[in-house]
């Protein structure tokens, strides 16, 4: 088994982490709350009814799990080299930029419901709501540039890389990432699932990626 292979497996288990840590900032846990991704970073009154811990376990399966994922998409990036060094240095420009904004992004979305559990009931709704604007100063364009790198432009590449024949894998693997995900994502969540994110999934798509083109090393 080749280094390429154990990074695969690695970012499979890391993007499943990282999809699940997802779930608690967008359900409350409670069996008769819907799950809802566009909550996310928005205030919801379940955020001062459940436990502290609720979101220390999503940010803890996320700083655990994103290490793994960027192990996987530079490992992808190496694989594409031997082929297409243009692609490959993109591909690690881009795990160089979600490696620094990812978990940036995530503990934003986590340190505000823990603020608003303080603050809620000690001051107006209008200043607590100033509170979560002032929270989002910092991490409102990282976030961003993490989204569009992370979802988009990665799998455009890898897309690209497969399709060129960088990557030595069959051609409907350039269903195997965060924008292919969704579909699985709207099946699960009509059959109740909570199996996270799309970007989480997508990244374990991309672990599976990297094995079966680690194969060929």
């Amino acid at each position: 088994m080749n280094h390429y292979v154990i990074a695969g497996i690695i970012g499979i288990i890391s993007g499943i982490l990282c999809a699940q840590a997802d779930v608690p900032l967008a359900w409350s846990g409670r069996k008769e709350d819907a799950a809802d991704a566009k909550a996310v970073g928005h205030i919801t009154p379940w955020w001062i009814t459940v436990r502290e811990n609720h979101f220390d376990l999503s940010f803890w399966l996320s700083c655990i799990g994103q290490p793994g994922t960027y192990l996987t998409t530079w490992f992808l990036a190496e694989c594409i080299s031997e082929r297409n060094t243009i692609l490959s240095i993109l591909l690690k420009i881009c795990t160089f930029i979600g490696a620094y904004t990812g978990l940036l992004f995530h503990a934003a979305a986590c340190i505000k419901p823990l603020v608003y559990r303080a603050i809620a009931g000690e001051v107006s709704e209008e200043t607590a709501q100033k509170a979560m604007r002032a929270i989002d100063k910092y991490p409102r364009i990282p976030s961003l540039v993490s989204g569009i790198v992370l979802f988009l432009i990665e799998t455009v590449l890898i897309v690209t890389a497969i399709l060129t024949n960088a990557l030595e894998v069959p051609k409907w693997f350039v269903l195997f990432n965060p924008v292919g995900a969704m579909p699985l994502l709207l099946i699960a969540r009509k059959l109740h699932l909570r199996i996270g994110g799309a970007i989480g999934i997508g990244f374990a798509l991309f672990g599976i990626i990297l094995i079966a083109a680690g194969m060929h090393f």
